[in-house]
């Protein structure tokens, strides 16, 4: 399916923000996973001097977290690099990974954030307005809002809060490592989100599916950058 089909993309930021203002107004925090039976993650990388973004999309069976399918798709940055606004900047690419699936996913994890942002609607939440899918956000870091300490024993959590209102969840997914930060995006909520992301851990930090996507994100850069390295000559041009 092409995802990008009905999208008209900004060209400024305030253009992206208006935008980005009106997919919130469009998230659904409601859900079932009944039959929930496909877990997909993308993850993306940047090439030298962020001119180029690498999108990787690993589908994996649930609850077995068994990989099925990977793609993979890249392309030239069109959209600066401001934080708050990654699906303009990043968004174009992996919709055309995910469009490359053979399967459809149940449930995307996005790296990233959900409503755990400041305008409540991160890129995990964009993904799942223009798939009308569910998703999730999970990342490395807080863009915004409080939390209390998070013990370091496993297992451990504390909610995520912005204004008072609870926008995601701090976890503690692997022993004295620092925890991830896990949001719904769209069509789920904290509860589902919180559940999916724990069943999908295999020992690490990040869920299963969402380390492959990592992994294979970067290595799909370093073998793309190689080739496009040896097809320079030594002035630069490429022969």
């Amino acid at each position: 399916m092409n995802y990008l089909s009905n999208i008209v993309w900004p060209t400024s930021s305030s253009d992206a923000i208006r935008m980005q203002e009106d997919m919130a107004g469009k998230i659904e925090l409601l859900g079932n996973f009944d039959e929930l039976k496909l877990i997909a993650a993308v993850d993306t990388a940047y090439g030298k001097n962020a001119g180029t973004v690498y999108a990787s999309v690993v589908l994996m069976s649930f609850p077995e977290i068994q990989e099925i399918e990977r793609v993979f798709q890249y392309d030239q940055v069109t959209f600066p690099y401001i934080p708050g606004l990654f699906f303009y900047r990043e968004g174009p690419t992996i919709l055309k990974a995910l469009s490359k699936l053979e399967s459809e996913p149940d449930v995307v994890i996005v790296h990233g954030h959900g409503i755990a942002h400041p305008r409540r609607c991160g890129i995990a939440s964009q993904v799942g307005v223009v798939l009308s899918k569910p998703t999730i956000g999970c990342a490395r870091r807080m863009l915004c809002g409080y939390h209390r300490p998070v013990a370091p024993s496993k297992g451990s959590f504390q909610p995520m809060t912005l204004k008072s209102k609870e926008i995601g969840l701090v976890y503690r997914s692997k022993e004295n490592v620092k925890p991830i930060f896990i949001s719904p995006g769209h069509m789920c909520n904290l509860q589902q989100a919180r559940d999916i992301v724990v069943r999908s851990l295999r020992g690490y930090r990040l869920p299963e599916p969402l380390r492959l996507a990592h992994l294979f994100a970067n290595k799909f850069r370093r073998r793309i950058e190689s080739k496009k390295d040896s097809q320079h000559s030594s002035n630069g041009k490429i022969v």
